[in-house]
């Protein structure tokens, strides 16, 4: 969404550049609107990206804090030894 946004405000800003170009009022009121538009799309795909971010924060923070409770295994304790492989061949 944020690179979205980025393609958006370059559009806005083209239109701005190319107000002073056009002698059309039409035109200029054409241009205007379209700056207008793009830089609200822009601002909305920024809006989104944000709610989503703070939203992937809120998550990781609450797996964080599940994982808070349960301790590390220390080093002292002895590990699970891993499940034996497979035993024979197999084809």
């Amino acid at each position: 969404m944020s690179a979205h946004a980025a393609s958006q405000f370059a559009e806005s800003a083209e239109a701005a550049l190319g107000l002073p170009r056009s002698s059309n009022p039409s035109g200029q009121h054409y241009l205007k609107n379209r700056m207008v538009i793009d830089h609200a799309t822009a601002r909305s795909c920024l809006h989104r990206t944000s709610e989503s971010l703070r939203d992937a924060v809120k998550e990781l923070n609450g797996h964080l804090d599940f994982h808070r409770l349960f301790p590390a295994p220390s080093l002292r304790e002895n590990p699970v030894p891993p499940p034996p492989g497979p035993s024979g061949r197999h084809r």
